[in-house]
């Protein structure tokens, strides 16, 4: 029944909107929790569903190159 609600509410063009919102989420000016908590927001909202390899690295690819190291580490 999801499927069919987001089908009939939904734009086609939903799922390549989201994927690209998420990929173009950087942290910029943001602290790294705001980041955090917007990035997790996108995942759920979107109802994204990638493995957690692909997920970790598009987390880190947002993150500012100082603190990504870390957190990668």
């Amino acid at each position: 029944m999801k499927a069919k609600l987001k089908a009939w509410f939904l734009p086609p063009s939903h799922v390549q909107d989201s994927y690209a919102q998420l990929h173009s989420l950087t942290q910029g000016n943001m602290s790294i929790n705001e980041y955090t908590w917007i990035f997790e927001k996108l995942l759920i909202k979107f109802d994204i569903n990638k493995p957690e390899e692909q997920t970790i690295v598009r987390y880190l690819g947002g993150l500012e190159p100082k603190y990504a190291n870390v957190v990668e580490l």
